[in-house]
């Protein structure tokens, strides 16, 4: 097709009902399963071929217009005794946890907070974070959510920045919040993470004996108890685009934006997984473990296994290498992960002979794997119970986290998943602006009614992040490349703010770091960019090895440049390799390339500055 066509085709497009978009939609799905014989046209926006893995009601069905926290209400009404939460042993039905909301709306609503104000909560994976997001949630207000390990100058700019006037964070943060004179918070409200914990993991923390003094901070306990005073109204109505929660981008790339997510958002992604026919029930476990400062933790690993009816294992306290030890604990039907997090669990000796069959689905996002990896993973689930492949998924903060998915019928290796059925994922020319068609490499952009609201008081980030096709279709920029095939699988290739520009040869770091993890010697690897005078940047590649190499880093490197030689122009070489004993991570368990890149930064400063005790070589 013409691109004069194209565009005109779109622009009929933009003029159509809901309802005939749905007709469309359920037309394309026709044409991609066979039932329609027809031409594609040839656009993955257009064609949709990722329809002919979803039912009808996935395309037809639309998303209820209620506040994120009555889409749950609605859908266990009738199961109020199933369990809800498991946290330290202690198990919270459904019952009870709408009573605990309840309870905090009342605190919320005696200590002044009202429909539009701002809430900064700085929690760990607790009870009392989801009674505080869905509480605030029902009185219209909105929660920031953010890390409660900041310093307190951090802790002032986020506050300040999204004009919050109430704090409520874990004890530990507290005092970072008292070190701030002219914070002008209306209530600062103090929170034990073992507040919803059994008696005698109470009795053992000393909750009962700790007599720290507060200037102004009262425990939670006091204020739930002071919200009995309160006998007014408890839930504002709904209104379309209403903000629910702030939360901040992950910036392993650049400073973190705080990203507006709206009821809609929320809503949107919780009924694709029930409208979609995925393979989940009532009453399953979900595990989850994730910092609740994260769209991945919030939208994907709270709301959606709440609406769902799943019995969700809160863990307060997470480490990556933990993450074998809690799967053989808990055993849970459905898990959100990362490559890092699968990679512990092969690797660990202690629970090598984990029986995971009762793993429906093993989702493993928000990095990238190697087709080695994946190869190995599948192999390593085969060999303990579980009869379906690793489950990839892709997205970003900005569209509520997930965007694609990789179900267990349209699975194809090497791909992040096909999209979701509400979505359209394409890619096009960055520099006009033109889609590009199946299997051209390009941006990948997302338009889907999970995107954003806006960047938090940010409105040129927002215009540079989102733009408005011919036909009125909104779309995210991902700042990723990578192409779609003719059956709507999406493989990522490279991300542009990692891309390295060599002497003018343009680098992405994943194509290298795919090709020398096809080495058994080598466990992960990073590539990052270093400043170097004649060539502009150069790669450098950060190495983990594996036991078996012993520590062999000569040949090994003199294995990776013949690898690579052999495969990729010689300027993709690395100028540097950096032997390391592991990789450091983000809070989200993803590579730390931020943290490495300033070590190559230091290298080009001061080499000594880079030789630590977890380095165990550097080469060249």
């Amino acid at each position: 097709m013409k691109k004069e066509d194209l565009i005109e085709l779109k622009e009929k497009i933009s003029k159509l009902t809901d309802e005939e978009l749905k007709l469309r939609d359920l037309h394309f799905k026709g044409l991609a399963d066979g039932t329609i014989q027809g031409p594609p046209v040839g656009y993955p926006s257009i064609d949709k071929p990722w329809l002919k893995h979803y039912p009808e009601k996935a395309i037809t069905t639309d998303v209820a217009k209620v506040k994120a926290y009555d889409l749950i209400l609605n859908n266990n009404k009738d199961h109020l005794d199933d369990v809800a939460l498991i946290y330290l042993g202690n198990k919270i039905t459904y019952r009870d946890f709408f009573r605990n909301v309840d309870a905090s709306v009342k605190a919320f609503r005696e200590k002044g907070v009202k429909k539009g104000d701002v809430v900064t909560m700085a929690m760990a994976t607790t009870p009392e974070m989801i009674y505080i997001v869905y509480a605030l949630n029902r009185i219209g207000a909105i929660t920031n959510a953010i890390d409660p390990r900041l310093t307190a100058d951090e802790f002032k700019s986020k506050i300040v920045d999204s004009n919050s006037k109430y704090f409520v964070g874990l004890d530990m943060c507290i005092d970072q919040i008292e070190k701030i004179d002219d914070l002008n918070l209306n209530s600062v409200v103090e929170v034990s993470p073992v507040n919803s914990a059994p008696t005698p993991i109470k009795v053992l923390a000393g909750l009962g004996n700790k007599n720290r003094k507060r200037k102004e901070a009262i425990s939670w306990k006091n204020f739930i108890e002071d919200g009995k005073k309160y006998d007014g109204v408890m839930d504002e109505k709904f209104e379309d685009d209403e903000a629910v929660i702030i939360l901040y981008t992950g910036g392993t790339t650049g400073k973190p934006k705080g990203v507006i997510l709206t009821n809609e958002n929320l809503n949107t992604m919780a009924t694709t997984q029930i409208i979609s026919d995925f393979n989940l029930e009532r009453g399953d476990t979900f595990l989850n473990f994730l910092p609740p400062f994260s769209a991945y933790s919030i939208v994907n690993a709270v709301h959606d296994p709440l609406y769902l009816g799943f019995q969700t294992i809160l863990v307060p306290k997470f480490e990556p290498k933990d993450f074998p030890k809690l799967m053989a604990k808990f055993k849970p039907n459905h898990v959100l992960s990362g490559p890092i997090l699968w990679d512990y669990m092969m690797n660990d000796k202690k629970y090598k002979n984990t029986d995971l069959s009762n793993l429906k689905s093993p989702i493993s996002g928000g990095d990238s794997m190697s087709a080695e990896f994946e190869k190995k993973l599948n192999d390593y689930f085969a060999k303990h119970g579980r009869k379906y492949k690793v489950q990839q998924g892709y997205g970003m903060t900005e569209v509520s986290a997930a965007a694609c998915y990789s179900t267990d019928n349209s699975y194809e290796e090497g791909s992040v998943g096909i999209p979701y059925p509400k979505n359209s994922v394409s890619v096009f020319n960055n520099d006009t602006n033109e889609e590009l068609g199946f299997n051209q490499e390009g941006a990948i952009r997302i338009s889907t009614p999970t995107m954003m609201k806006e960047y938090n008081n940010n409105p040129k980030a927002t215009d540079e992040i989102i733009t408005t096709d011919v036909d009125g279709k909104r779309w995210i920029t991902t700042g990723d490349i990578g192409r779609i095939d003719e059956n709507g699988n999406v493989f990522i290739s490279g991300r542009l703010k990692r891309m390295i520009v060599r002497s003018g040869n343009k680098i992405f770091p994943l194509n290298i770091e795919n090709l020398i993890l096809s080495l058994p010697e080598v466990d992960k690897c990073s590539i990052v960019g270093m400043p170097d005078k004649e060539e502009r940047h150069v790669p450098v590649a950060y190495v983990v090895l594996t036991e078996e190499a012993n520590g062999n880093e000569e040949e090994i490197t003199e294995k990776i440049e013949s690898l690579i030689k052999e495969n990729m122009p010689d300027f993709a070489i690395p100028a540097k390799f950096i032997f390391r004993n592991d990789l450091p991570l983000t809070d989200m368990s993803k590579i730390n390339f931020k943290e490495l890149e300033q070590e190559s930064l230091d290298y080009v400063e001061n080499e000594s500055k880079i030789i630590r005790e977890n380095m165990v070589a550097i080469k060249k």
